[in-house]
């Protein structure tokens, strides 16, 4: 026989599935490669409507990026360009699903970017830019997900995203600036590449540039109509101080993208591949909002590109058979079937352009019509805004006519007041003038009067002198006479001597009179002197209080003068008012005439009515009027009962308010919270069935409301306390449990009291609320049962203490039992692992002794037990730390223990030192949590957690130094060994080593196993999702 192939049907197929997806990636791959190609050639269109196509195909954009990032972005200028220009139409016209696929190569394309501007000129800067405005792009995009990819959107839908805030507008208009403002600075440097010659349109390099701008000039117009938009809507709402930097932001803005349109629409590339709109030469006016009626859509437009013909090079090329054209010389019939087709096609192209020349108009009419609705929507609410000052303005022309004449009589008093305060100033004035002048003669004549008394005192002086060289002339002449009288020589000079005598005699009498004339005339002076000084005293007292008045009386004037200008002023604008309210209620006017004469028909009419109805009236009121005393009667005899039953009732409520009070002050002082919430239980369940045994509350009033005072307080009561229950709880099912007994029963009492309320008492909802207080009462019993239940944080810490105090006791017996039966190294070895150990357990007993005073040191135990309630995550926190240092140490004991024993390994101890000292800082970490900073206890107890590091790094050490005596102990002695001997044992060693190794990596993926166990279990064991390790 002949050797066998397998059979075909044993072969491996593809699925379809799978061919087809293969085809469709190997056709999107040829498809974006085609597009982006290091060719210096615009991208053709028909490869960038095979890569949309197939992001709706596939509805995401997940194959053309797989294709994309493995393009030498980074190696060619033009493949970098075109990829720019591929992923901008892709995010615009590709699947809505593009948008949240390109959001991960946001950082991919900055990068690009960031390379590229080292580049400076050429397409270096134009990728930079280029790449920015994507990043720009998807940003916006991400912030403002339900803005599509062509940013195409109606008035209504714009004002659905924004949810008609004006701070959603503020900031939707600041990111639509940032985005105008990247495209124009990516045309500008277009632009600018090209250079001022327009020929470089027809180029392909030139092309390859300006196909870029297609895309950005879409988007320009679409951002420039919602900033339109946005912007009347915020001038609607805004000051315009406030907006200021948007409208100079906006307005630098409109000229750069009007030299844009211009400068795009000149080129001869864009003729046939876009239309470009024509922008106004001004900006619109956000001041008025009525320039927005005015305003027009831009629409860019992309006219239908006919279908692709044939190479017009082939087409050039005569490719036809001269010879058998020669040679038949029959004419050819064309083929009816093909000119069929033909002209189909041709009427499938022109349906299709009609079709879009439709839409496009139907979406200007949309435009139009929506424009228009909004124009008349703010034309009516401009209509309401006017009706409603008009009547305003009514309004305060009625107010102002009833105030002119109070303003004319003010003004005639102020006029008035004024013309008495003009000649009272006029008196003043002249007043102060004639004080001003007396006093001016006064001064005049002090000073001649100066004048005078300094040439008395002059002559004073010099009479003085001579009168003192007459004295001593007389007495000289005296003395001459005495001796001529005792010599006596001769009597002529006698008689001369006299002679001369009695005329000094009679000149000193002269000028003792002439003495005494001056004396009379200092007195005279003083005098004058006096009298001076007293009127100018006078004369100043009285010019400084004409000069106050004066300036008052200024004031006064002043003041009176700026009330009358203010008064002329509001007179004149009311008159204005006036006049402009007359002209405008001309009509209004003549309306209010008409009306007021039908109202005068009207008003006699009624009159005449009035006269007929008042002889009824006045008929009928006999009767009423005795009617009246009767019913006046039973009104007195009505409130007297009324006051009887009030009393009843005021004094039922204070009875019953005095009870509930005793009852709270006896349950305070004889009892705790349980009890005292248990008998509000009983009392609320005992008044219920009061209020069931009294259906028919005639006659019995008193002790229905008295029922219903302490149902409605004790229910009350009791649920606060389930309240207060279920927020110290731990368990979020108890919670949730006393939370709906706790409104279950509050309901039901309530409803059972609105009933009340109403009149009549309902069994069925009294007996509903009975149960459901006795099913609150139960809950809140085994809430308390289960709070007993659990254990305290004081009791996890003082087993704490005790297990602390056992391990160092079992290492203290360790260490007692090594130096018994050891010798050598190992006594050594393990007296240092053990003495190190043991100080270790000292200063964490230390540490937890610290921490339970700190924890005493929060108040008695009533209140740490409150604080650990209302604190679960915190006192859960604290009592795991404490159950950790038990395990650590409970570790370091049975780690010591195989230390010590035959085993040898002291690996363990310095793992459980390092453990010892994670748990006692995460004990220290909790214990701080809800300390005191100044509490006495924190510091010792931080001194002690640096004492347990200290002691947890001599263990390490003495384990580090125990191994290093152990190694030199069993250091190898080669010096006798042979050759054979030695390769041996090296083998061995090798051997050795590589178990080790391999041991080594199971030991560490195991750790990891562990380790990923234990945060597992650690975070369900928060969640509340784990008891004890199993879920």
């Amino acid at each position: 026989m002949a050797s066998l192939s397998l059979p075909r049907v044993l072969q491996l197929k593809k699925n379809s599935l799978d061919a087809e997806r293969e085809q469709f990636e190997k056709f999107q791959t040829l498809a974006i490669q085609k597009a982006i190609n290091s060719i210096e050639t615009p991208v053709k269109e028909k490869h960038v409507r095979s890569t949309i196509i197939g992001t709706f195909q596939e509805q995401s954009a997940v194959t053309y990026w797989m294709v994309a990032i493995r393009l030498p972005l980074q190696d060619n200028r033009i493949v970098s360009w075109k990829f720019c220009h591929v992923t901008h139409k892709l995010l615009r016209e590709g699947h809505p699903t593009c948008l949240d696929d390109s959001q991960r190569h946001i950082g991919m394309i900055e990068n690009l970017g960031k390379l590229w501007v080292h580049l400076r000129e050429g397409y270096g800067r134009l990728i930079h830019l280029y790449s920015n405005l994507l990043v720009t792009k998807l940003k916006f995009h991400a912030r403002n997900p339900r803005f599509p990819g062509n940013m195409l959107l109606t008035a209504d839908e714009l004002d659905a995203i924004a949810e008609n805030d004006v701070n959603n507008y503020f900031q939707l208009c600041v990111e639509l600036f940032d985005y105008m403002e990247d495209i124009l600075s990516l045309q500008a440097a277009v632009f600018d590449s090209l250079g001022n010659a327009r020929a470089n349109s027809m180029t392909a390099s030139g092309q390859c540039r300006l196909a870029a701008l297609i895309p950005c000039a879409q988007d320009s117009s679409h951002i420039y109509d919602c900033n339109v938009r946005l912007l009347f809507r915020l001038h609607a709402a805004l000051p315009p101080d406030v907006l200021a930097g948007h409208r100079e932001r906006f307005r630098q803005q409109f000229k750069k993208l009007s030299s844009f349109y211009k400068h795009a629409s000149s080129l001869q590339y864009y003729r046939n591949l876009l239309t470009l709109p024509v922008l106004p030469s001004n900006p619109p006016n956000f001041l008025l909002q009525s320039d927005f009626g005015t305003y027009v859509t831009p629409v860019v437009s992309i006219p239908e590109q006919p279908p692709d013909e044939v190479d017009a090079v082939g087409s050039l090329i005569d490719t036809s058979d001269t010879i058998s054209q020669r040679a038949s010389p029959e004419r050819v019939e064309p083929d009816p079937i093909v000119e069929r087709d033909r002209l189909i096609d041709h009427l499938q192209n022109e349906l299709k352009r009609m079709r879009s020349e439709v839409s496009q108009i139907i979406q200007e009419r949309n435009t139009m019509l929506g424009s228009m609705r909004e124009h008349c929507t703010r034309m009516e609410s401009q209509l309401r805004a006017t009706k409603n000052e008009l009547e305003e303005e009514k309004q305060k022309m009625d107010i102002i006519s009833v105030e002119t004449p109070e303003i004319k009589k003010k003004l005639t008093q102020t006029e008035e007041k004024a013309k008495i305060l003009d000649e009272k100033f006029q008196k003043l004035k002249g007043a102060y003038t004639q004080l001003r002048e007396e006093h001016i003669a006064l001064i005049r004549q002090k000073a001649e009067v100066d004048k005078n008394a300094s040439s008395l005192r002059a002559a004073a002086a010099q009479h003085e002198s001579a009168k003192t060289m007459l004295q001593q002339q007389l007495n000289d002449r005296m003395k001459d006479v005495e001796l001529l009288q005792q010599s006596a020589s001769s009597s002529e000079e006698i008689e001369a001597y006299k002679s001369e005598l009695t005329n000094l005699r009679t000149e000193l009498e002269q000028a003792r009179q002439k003495e005494v004339e001056l004396e009379s005339l200092r007195a005279s002076m003083e005098a004058l002197e006096i009298e001076h000084k007293t009127t100018t005293t006078e004369l100043e007292v009285k010019l400084t209080a004409v000069t106050n008045e004066l300036k008052e009386v200024t004031e006064n004037n002043e003041k009176i003068k700026q009330e009358i200008s203010e008064k002329d002023a509001e007179y004149s604008k009311v008159r204005d008012e006036l006049m402009c309210l007359r002209q405008k209620s001309g009509d209004e006017y003549k309306k209010a005439v008409e009306e007021r004469e039908d109202a005068l028909k009207q008003l006699a009419e009624l009159q005449q009515q009035y006269q007929h109805e008042k002889q009824d009236l006045l008929q009928q009121n006999t009767i009423l009027e005795a009617d009246m005393g009767s019913l006046k009667i039973q009104l007195e005899e009505a409130k007297q009962a009324i006051k009887k039953q009030t009393s009843k009732l005021v004094s039922c409520a204070s009875e019953t308010a005095l009870e509930v009070m005793n009852g709270a002050l006896s349950a305070f002082e004889n009892s705790n919270a349980q009890d005292a919430n248990n008998l509000a239980a009983e009392l609320a369940i005992k008044s219920l069935e009061e209020l069931t045994d009294n259906a028919k509350m005639e006659g019995k009033e008193e002790v229905v409301a008295k029922s219903a005072i302490f149902a409605a307080h004790n229910a009350a009561k009791l649920s606060a306390y389930l309240a207060d229950l279920s927020n110290i709880t731990t368990d979020i099912e108890l919670s949730d449990k006393l939370n709906t007994e706790c409104r279950d029963m509050l309901t039901s009492t309530k409803l059972c009291l609105e009933a009340l309320a109403g009149g009549a008492v309902d069994a069925a909802g009294c007996a509903h609320a009975r149960a459901a207080v006795h099913s609150a009462l139960h809950a809140a019993r085994g809430a308390d049962a289960h709070a007993a239940r659990a254990r305290c944080v004081d009791d996890e810490l003082a087993d704490m203490d005790r297990a602390i105090e056992a391990a160092a006791a079992q290492i203290e017996k360790m260490l007692a039992a090594s130096r018994a039966g050891d010798t050598g190294i190992k006594l050594e070895v393990n007296e240092k692992i053990l003495d190190a150990c043991t100080t270790l357990m000292a200063a964490v007993k230390i540490l937890v002794q610290d921490s339970r005073k700190l924890q005493n040191e929060l108040g008695d135990p009533k209140t740490r037990q409150k604080m650990y309630r209302r604190n679960p995550q915190w006192s859960e926190g604290l009592i795991s730390a404490s159950k950790a240092v038990v395990f650590a140490a409970k570790l370091l004991v049975t780690s010591a223990d195989e230390a010590v024993g035959a085993a040898g390994r002291v690996e363990g101890v310095s793992a459980a030192a390092h453990e010892v000292a994670a748990s006692t800082a995460q004990l220290v970490a909790a214990s701080r949590a809800k300390a005191p900073p100044a509490a006495p206890a924190l510091a010792s107890l931080t001194a002690a957690s640096r004492a347990v590091a200290a002691a947890a790094g001599a263990v390490v050490a003495s384990v580090r130094g125990a191994s290093a005596l152990v190694r030199d102990q069993e250091a190898l002695d080669t010096s006798a060994l042979s050759l054979t001997a030695t390769r041996r044992l090296e083998m061995e060693s090798k051997v050795r080593a590589l178990e080790l190794e391999s041991a080594l990596d199971a030991e560490r993926a195991r750790l990891a196993a562990l380790r990923k166990r234990h945060y597992h279990l650690a975070q369900l064991h928060e969640n509340g999702k784990v008891t004890n390790g199993e879920e």
